[in-house]
């Protein structure tokens, strides 16, 4: 069952640099600040599929550990290049942190219904 979630974690992910790669050199993401919030909820989609495709077993505890861990971690990375530029850094850091929960949550949900049916 986990080879399904990787190659979902996989078409996500590449979706997601499809967007992101061609939005940066066309800044789309000043153009369009909107994008950065679908964006971040397909980022936490990635994280969730990723995670439960390679820990395999439902473990609340783990996923959630992998999951915030990922998104605290491009946070701070976006933190170290962006911080210069951004003026709003603290709103634009929250909702991002709540658009890859929710992403995240998404994922969650799909695979309590599906995978962890009987847990």
């Amino acid at each position: 069952m986990r080879l399904p979630w990787l190659i979902a974690a996989l078409i996500l992910v590449t979706a997601l640099a499809v967007v992101h790669l061609y939005a940066l050199p066309h800044y789309w993401y000043w153009y369009f600040p909107w994008l950065d919030v679908p964006v971040h909820f397909l980022g936490g989609a990635v994280m969730a599929s990723a995670v439960i495709g390679v820990v395999g077993t439902f473990k609340p505890r783990t996923f959630l550990l992998l999951v915030v861990g990922g998104a605290i971690g491009w946070e701070l990375f976006e933190y170290v290049i962006y911080v210069a530029r951004e003026a709003n850094f603290v709103f634009d850091t929250a909702l991002d942190l709540l658009m890859d929960a929710l992403g995240a949550l998404a994922v969650y949900l799909v695979a309590r219904i599906t995978v962890w049916r009987s847990t």
